[in-house]
């Protein structure tokens, strides 16, 4: 299969917002059956005849919102692809802006050790990913980022369980891109290209099992992540950042717990008195903290020097 990334032919403040909501709906111009060529949606390009995929299917077997939701499932055509690359694509009639936008969605996947299912938010006309989430086949969710320059993959410490809904937002702002799951901020990172998002992709490396879609809702002027940010520093801030040997947190609320991980998603072993962490032997690189206090979790990005 030619990778899509290359086709460029495909069809072509915080207090005032304009939303789209995607249900998959009769209402919405949706029917049950193939989603290509429905209500400015496609399915993968393959580059030869026929011009797009023919399963990823509109169907009324599961919905979070409303009756009808987007199954994304295995083409038996095509073998495992290398990167989650078939399934259903939205082409937006207004690109979103990079550091301006919120894209949410309910997603169920049928099984772990099957497909792994993704979202990413591109930049079609220029073959750029901005935003990604991978939803790995061992139940671990990862998450793209450009560190020193490079993309990754990030692996993070929430695990993901087969047929239950979840709920998953991104948020671009002026500094980051910030990832929630169930409303949780769980990552903040950089966009891995800062270009506009054209098109919306619901895919998978078509191995086994199948995911549904619902309930996508899209923000073209930035709606989140002002708030919650304000709110983070109001009540939690870490210092020095960069650190060496401690890193303080200055909290209004009870720490209840700590965890560290570094860019690779491995959780380090951590040592906090009277708030205080020992970070004396860490490698220098960037690290994520995972803060639970009384009210909520908090993830806050640090570097060691």
């Amino acid at each position: 299969m030619k990778k899509y990334y290359s086709i460029a032919w495909i069809i072509c403040s915080a207090f005032s917002f304009a939303q789209q909501t995607i249900s998959f709906e009769n209402n919405e111009g949706f029917n049950t059956g193939n989603i290509n060529g429905q209500a400015g949606w496609i399915s993968t390009p393959t580059g030869g005849q026929p011009e797009n995929v023919g399963n990823q299917m509109i169907s009324a077997d599961k919905a979070s919102d409303g009756s009808r939701s987007l199954k994304i499932v295995k083409e038996p055509t095509y073998g495992t692809q290398p990167d989650p690359i078939i399934g259903g694509f939205y082409n937006l009639p207004t690109p979103l802006a990079y550091n301006n936008f919120s894209v949410s969605f309910d997603i169920n996947m049928s099984q772990v050790s099957g497909s792994v299912f993704g979202f990413q938010g591109v930049n079609n006309t220029n073959d750029a990913i901005v935003a990604r989430i991978d939803f790995d086949k061992t139940g671990v969710i990862k998450i793209m980022n450009m560190v020193s320059g490079i993309l990754d993959l990030v692996s993070m410490p929430e695990i993901w369980s087969p047929n239950i809904w979840y709920r998953f937002k991104v948020v671009g702002t002026a500094s980051d891109i910030r990832y929630y799951l169930n409303n949780t901020l769980i990552y903040t990172g950089s966009a891995a290209s800062t270009l506009n998002i054209d098109q919306l992709r619901f895919v998978h490396n078509n191995t086994l099992g199948s995911a549904y879609i619902d309930n996508i809702k899209i923000n073209t002027e930035l709606v989140m992540g002002v708030k919650d940010s304000q709110e983070t520093h109001k009540i939690l801030s870490l210092y020095p950042n960069p650190a060496t040997d401690f890193i303080y947190i200055n909290s209004l609320d009870k720490i209840k717990g700590v965890e560290i991980y570094d860019a690779s998603g491995k959780q380090m072993k951590t040592e906090m008195n009277d708030n205080k962490i020992n970070v004396k032997g860490f490698l220098p690189g960037f690290y994520l903290i995972n803060i639970q206090t009384e009210r909520k979790k908090i993830t806050e990005k640090v570097i060691i020097k």
